[in-house]
């Protein structure tokens, strides 16, 4: 059933991207007839922003005035003038807060500062982020020191299991002072309490005039709960999780099979 859609909201990794990390030539040209009718396209990552452009370039989202939303939402950037038009920072209060917890829980952490991702001990889970994003993985001696400016986003990082424990050990100390969103089962993901994909979707809304009822949100984990949630039809890729399937109104394909492309053409184009 076509739905009235006015703009579409992707996640990357493990929605829009296959398991090769690549966007297949059949969901490109779907999206290019979604951006054909005047849908606004935009790619929601808690990837930095450097590590979402490219995907940008190959969709064409300069020349179709559409948006690239980083770091879970602390970033908006507009295509079309290769500007930031939001940014959204943790506070020192937060900042000292995890730098305590990570030596508490003797987990790994690591944050992004000048393009670089930034940690006190390499390990597998920041190796992976520095081979997945393009970015330097600089390592320091002193993690907090490094940190001279507030930062949009910090991650705690550990195998699933202990990662899962960890954010439940850390749910009442954390409280509403943050959120905190599992993004990849090894990363744990801290950002601005006001900041998640779907307030910085509504940010756009305004901007673009749009009802967040006419937006369609595609995700596949936990940080994208909120906006699957929120916009006027949320849909689960059907590799994600139980407990994120279950806020979507409709569970599409999984990311190795066009589930993107599928949904776009079934409930915006009506293919």
């Amino acid at each position: 059933m076509k739905k009235n859609v006015k703009m579409i909201v992707m996640d990357l990794d493990d929605t829009l991207l296959n398991d090769d990390l690549v966007i297949s030539d059949y969901t490109k040209h779907v999206i290019g007839n979604a951006q054909r009718l005047g849908i606004k396209i935009v790619i929601a990552s808690g990837r930095p922003t450097p590590a979402i452009l490219p995907y940008a370039l190959e969709l064409n989202l300069a020349q179709h005035n559409g948006y690239v939303i980083s770091y879970n939402g602390a970033i908006a950037h507009r295509c079309d003038t290769n500007e930031e038009i939001f940014r959204c920072t943790l506070t020192w209060e937060n900042i000292d807060l995890l730098n305590s917890v990570y030596k508490e829980k003797s987990a790994f952490i690591h944050t992004y500062i000048d393009n670089r991702v930034v940690t006190p001990e390499h390990n597998p889970h920041t190796d992976f982020e520095g081979q997945l994003t393009g970015m330097p993985v600089v390592k320091v001696d002193d993690f907090r020191a490094e940190i001279k400016q507030e930062v949009v986003k910090i991650l705690l990082l550990e195998e699933p299991t202990r990662l899962k424990q960890i954010e439940a050990e850390l749910r009442p100390l954390i409280g509403e002072s943050m959120s905190m969103n599992i993004s990849k089962p090894f990363f744990l993901e801290f950002t601005n309490k006001r900041v998640d994909k779907s307030k910085t979707i509504d940010f756009l809304c305004a901007r673009e005039e749009i009802d967040m009822q006419d937006v369609m949100a595609i995700g596949d984990s936990y940080n994208d709960i909120t906006m699957i949630r929120d916009c006027g039809f949320g849909v689960a890729m059907n590799n994600g999780p139980l407990d994120v399937k279950k806020y979507a109104a409709h569970i599409t394909h999984c990311n190795n099979t066009d589930g993107v492309a599928t949904a776009i053409n079934r409930f915006a184009l009506a293919v």
